[in-house]
């Protein structure tokens, strides 16, 4: 009966933050991430990337999230949002796994699984589908800690099937995004935690997930779609930096506004509630947790929202177990008090526990209204006004012939995707004039001319 109530509680609380998301538009940078990523190299080296970790495809796991999506749906983004949610769904239920997992009793669970449902400071998770990456580490990592978890409880040691399962998770996880290469931190972290003292299953575990990371990040260097070549991906090893990150982190995660002096007050202050005498190892678990598991992202400039998600639901677990042990205690002392003396702590506890909520809920939905909403709105417009124009003209070509747009209203090549995308056409070659002209004689041999002017396609020749 609590696990069907605990089950439609958050899935109606994710749903009446997150439904208005189906309505909103491509990213601008969906385009790009499909046709060059995933759409233009072809679905044998998608299927191939999934394994050659120190080849360095880009996320190779996003493609197997926006490929099908485009065979049956095309440039629809309702499919596309459909399926994000669902993802992220699943994840909050492996939020709540992972925090009963680590020790959390239920209560402080479904706080950590309420945050996962809804948080403001993460908005663009929930409507941007260029964060799908994002969405799906965190699915893999969350998954890899609670089956991890699972195998170990009572101490038990992994089988090599269950070894085998555990790289599977893993991998997919390093493909989805760089933020797995904090994985064998976490399980090195709940061996020392909950395991001690350290013996040959966490080193075994430990060595299996490092050779994984070092092979996938030689790929992240070296290879093909190499991240470190990529514009806002070189790491600048500054402290300026790491207070920068520190300063993001709490205010997207938090909601907290501090300095480097509130910086080192809040990790002083839990470090002491994480590692004083007695205090429970989901505790310390979470701490060390939210401490390495933005490390990939610590020393590059502009991550936030979404790129937070992660370490976001380790301070989610953390805050929730101090909550729900700090409710307890005031609601046994309240008890005793003469006015209260006839009312039951647990139900005390559970009307504070919902004033709480009902506070996460309110401040949710303020920020949602106020910081989320324009953003939403505004999203992707200009993609959205192109692609509409596409499918009221329908324009088709043959096989293996060359178009050309003369005009587009991008900036950058985003024309070229949307053509490719909708063509879907490897033989088909699309230039723009504007980006990239063409001398008279190799203009005028091209037999399909489109323009874009004032809001609308139109087809030339």
């Amino acid at each position: 009966m609590r696990s069907r109530a605990i089950v439609l509680l958050l899935a109606g609380w994710f749903l009446f933050f997150t439904w208005d998301g189906l309505r909103v538009h491509f990213a601008p940078d969906d385009m790009m991430n499909i046709d060059s990523f995933y759409w233009t190299p072809g679905p044998w080296r998608l299927l191939i990337s999934q394994i050659l970790l120190w080849r360095g495809y880009y996320r190779p796991m996003g493609g197997l999230f926006y490929l099908p999506v485009l065979a049956g749906w095309g440039l629809n983004p309702l499919p596309y949002h459909v399926l994000l949610l669902a993802i992220l769904l699943l994840n909050v239920w492996l939020v709540y796994r992972l925090a009963v997992r680590l020790g959390a009793d239920w209560p402080a669970a479904l706080l950590a699984a309420l945050a996962a449902c809804y948080h403001a400071g993460l908005s663009n998770l929930y409507y941007n589908t260029a964060f799908v990456y994002d969405v799906l580490c965190g699915c893999f990592y969350f998954a890899a800690l609670v089956y991890y978890g699972r195998v170990r409880a009572g101490g038990r040691a992994p089988t090599w099937r269950q070894m085998g399962i555990l790289a599977l998770l893993i991998t997919a996880a390093l493909n989805s995004k760089e933020m797995a290469l904090t994985l064998p931190a976490a399980i090195l972290a709940f061996e020392w935690c909950y395991h001690r003292p350290l013996g040959r299953i966490a080193w075994k575990s430990t060595a299996l997930s490092s050779l994984l990371v070092l092979v996938d990040l030689y790929g992240k260097i070296r290879g093909v779609d190499a991240l470190t070549g990529m514009e806002g991906y070189r790491p600048v090893f500054t402290l300026d930096r790491i207070i920068d990150y520190q300063r993001t982190f709490f205010r997207d995660a938090a909601f907290l506004q501090v300095g480097w002096v509130g910086i080192a007050v809040l990790w002083m202050a839990s470090g002491y509630l994480a590692w004083r005498p007695g205090a429970r190892p989901v505790l310390r678990f979470c701490w060390l947790f939210v401490l390495f598991s933005g490390l990939p992202i610590e020393f590059l400039p502009g991550k936030s929202q979404a790129c937070l998600y992660i370490p976001a639901m380790a301070l989610a677990i953390f805050v929730a177990v101090l909550l729900v042990d700090a409710v307890r205690a005031a609601s046994t002392f309240l008890a005793r008090e003469p006015i209260l003396r006839r009312v039951n702590a647990q139900v005390i506890a559970a009307v504070i526990l919902l004033l709480f909520v009902y506070d996460w809920g309110r401040v949710n939905r303020y920020r949602k209204i106020t910081d989320a909403k324009p953003v939403m709105q505004a999203l992707g417009l200009p993609t959205a006004a192109v692609i509409d124009q596409f499918r009221a003209l329908h324009p088709q070509v043959s096989h293996g012939s060359h178009v050309v747009f003369l005009n587009d209203p991008f900036q950058e090549w985003d024309m070229l995707f949307i053509a490719d995308l909708w063509f879907r056409d490897r033989s088909i070659t699309v230039h723009l004039q504007r980006k990239n002209p063409l001398p008279p004689d190799a203009l005028a041999a091209i037999p399909y001319w489109f323009d874009y002017r004032d809001g609308r396609l139109t087809r030339i020749k």
